[in-house]
């Protein structure tokens, strides 16, 4: 055996046996470092989610599980995998999360976080999932650029209509093996594996193909989620990274509101890279409607483009929701499921929106205007490009109730709206 496999193996053992969720040792990373350790722990654990409390825990997790990958850190990865499930993640999610890190760090770091990772679930007893691929070698080329599709334009799904034989080698590659074997897997969506995928490509610094990705994620999510997002990254890949993504974000927030003008605005950016939330747009005055604005509606800012904001009007008997949308800002598209009855009633109470239906026509709302959505129709709802909206969300009670968040809607059918 030579001398690189050998010290591989025992390299590897030695990361197995640095947590105290692994059977074969009960000693934590920087056991014998406690300054350090609690340096870190304090910069990880409590400044940097004080600093960042628009993104969910869960989203936190999985920044962090990327980022350990990116780094290779195995002592760190396999804290984090534990630290994970006692935060409820599933075990599926923290392996699609690893997963999605192969076609931007290649397999060799993707394998060894695989086998951490799985090393804690033996210890622990976790049963996982293991069938969570949605695709088959006919159909992963058409899957694989209708998700490219929906992140990056209509573009990358008329590419592929030609076949293999019709695209150059590369962009097959990027919509068969990238999109095709990744993005199209249970466990996580969409939305959640082009977020992570964002964090990734901070811990490598691969500025081109991050300054992408983070105009990807500003369709999905507002710029200050996005830095906030970045800023988690922080502790893992240093400062000259994050100093450059945070560059990128605010170039890229800068090139979306010229391309698509005034209505684009959900925050810019300072010379240092921080959002400045009082360039946003202009909210409209006491007089506008009948009900509050009420607050940024952080809970719920992935599932947006654009800013909009939350008032509850009624928590008891039937929830309402009061919802004011800035200027373009639409909610993407989405499901009420229910066994039994469910889904949603909308009242336009103030300004100028839209509502539509799968393979239906969008239908203007104004002040006045009711909507009744069915529990299984996918819809969605927003601002007009020129025009401040807001409505009430009315529950329907249901017995089995859930929503389903799909995918954002597109800028080429947003765009035809006036």
């Amino acid at each position: 055996m030579k001398l690189g496999t050998i010290m591989t193996m025992l390299g590897m053992g030695a990361v197995l046996a640095a947590c105290d969720c692994c059977p074969q040792g009960e000693v934590k990373a920087l056991s014998q470092d406690k300054e350090l350790r609690a340096v870190m722990d304090n910069f990880t654990q409590n400044e940097v989610p004080a600093a960042t409390p628009l993104v969910e825990k869960r989203e936190v997790e999985l920044i962090r599980l990327v980022s350990l990958v990116t780094q290779q850190s195995g002592a760190l990865l396999q804290e984090e995998v534990g630290t994970a499930l006692a935060q409820g993640l599933a075990p599926e999610e923290i392996l699609e999360a690893i997963y999605q890190c192969a076609p931007y760090t290649g397999f060799p770091r993707t394998v060894d976080a695989v086998e951490i990772a799985r090393s804690v679930f033996k210890a622990k007893n976790v049963k996982v999932d293991e069938n969570r691929g949605t695709v088959t070698a006919q159909s992963r080329l058409e899957a694989g650029a209708d998700a490219q599709g929906t992140l990056f334009g209509q573009t990358f799904r008329d590419m592929a209509k030609n076949g293999k034989s019709g695209m150059p080698t590369i962009n097959y590659f990027l919509a068969s093996n990238c999109f095709g074997d990744y993005y199209t897997r249970k466990g996580l969506d969409l939305n959640t594996r082009e977020l992570l995928t964002m964090a990734i490509l901070v811990n490598l610094g691969t500025e081109p193909q991050l300054k992408a990705h983070i105009g990807a994620n500003l369709k999905i999510r507002t710029a200050e989620y996005v830095e906030q997002a970045i800023y988690n990254c922080l502790p893992y890949c240093g400062y000259p990274r994050t100093l450059n993504a945070l560059r990128l974000l605010k170039e890229a927030v800068a090139e979306a509101a010229s391309q698509q003008g005034p209505s684009a605005s959900s925050g810019t950016l300072n010379a240092a890279g921080a959002v400045n939330v009082a360039d946003a747009k202009t909210m409209p005055g006491k007089d506008w409607s009948v009900f509050p604005v009420g607050k940024p509606n952080d809970a719920y800012a992935k599932y947006f483009v654009g800013k909009s904001y939350l008032d509850m009007i009624s928590k008891e008997q039937v929830g309402v929701g009061n919802v004011t949308f800035e200027p373009a800002c639409r909610n993407n598209w989405h499901i009420h499921h229910a066994k039994k009855g469910g889904g949603q009633i909308l009242i336009a109470t103030a300004g100028r929106g839209y509502y539509q239906e799968w393979g239906k026509p969008a239908v203007e709302l104004k002040p006045g205007d009711v909507v009744n959505i069915p529990a299984g129709v996918k819809h969605w709802h927003g601002a007009a490009p020129d025009s401040w909206f807001q409505h009430l969300a009315i529950e329907v009670p249901s017995e089995g109730g859930s929503n389903e968040w799909l995918e954002p809607v597109s800028d080429e059918d947003y765009g035809k709206l006036k």
